[in-house]
């Protein structure tokens, strides 16, 4: 094992560790039957770990390799992958106790538009969005980074649509008047 590939293995198991620490302490049991359409959090892991599989592999048979020197193209993926990991941090610690890997409400519920809110209504999603893009660069093969990236992508924005309609149903217009003041995912983009 390289250098560069013990530095992504620590960086990709810290960061496994950290999700894991998150499901657990932020897991919410849901008891009424309706409420079980919230929980997608089992397909995204399901969707991300088929993808990064998929993906590692592609990139072995070197079918469309990314044009970037090598050890450039790891110091950009570190540092982008980095970036996506503390927005994606920085994303949970502004929601603090109204954090869940479960799509819902809770009594009192406040709307949180400080930190990365102020800017995109799911900053942790771009976060994750951000660091899969940089494993897909780090890769060096485009058809992997797309493999990576496109599943990924859709099965989240599958998810914020139900967290939309929830948040929707609990705010009402005070929520569509977000919505009109920040972008969903990328700022002044989508």
């Amino acid at each position: 094992m390289t250098s560069i590939q013990l530095y992504w293995f620590l960086l990709a198991s810290g960061w496994v560790l950290l999700e894991i620490f998150i499901v657990i302490k932020t897991r919410v049991s849901c008891l009424l039957m309706d409420q079980q359409k919230y929980r997608s959090e089992h397909l995204i892991w399901l969707v991300v770990t088929i993808s990064l599989i998929l993906a590692l592999i592609i990139k072995q048979l070197h079918f469309a390799g990314i044009p970037i020197d090598y050890v450039k193209r790891q110091y950009i993926a570190f540092i982008l992958f980095s970036l996506g990991l503390l927005i994606r941090f920085y994303a949970v610690l502004s929601l603090g106790g109204f954090f869940s890997t479960t799509a819902m409400t809770r009594p009192q519920h406040v709307l949180i538009e400080y930190g990365p809110y102020k800017w995109v209504r799911h900053p942790a999603y771009t976060g994750l969005l951000i660091s899969f893009f940089a494993s897909g660069l780090a890769m060096g093969d485009a058809l992997a980074l797309l493999i990576l990236i496109v599943p990924v992508t859709y099965v989240l924005n599958q998810r914020i649509h139900v967290e939309e309609q929830g948040l929707i149903d609990y705010f009402g217009p005070v929520y569509y008047d977000y919505c009109l003041r920040t972008k969903k995912l990328l700022p002044w983009l989508y």
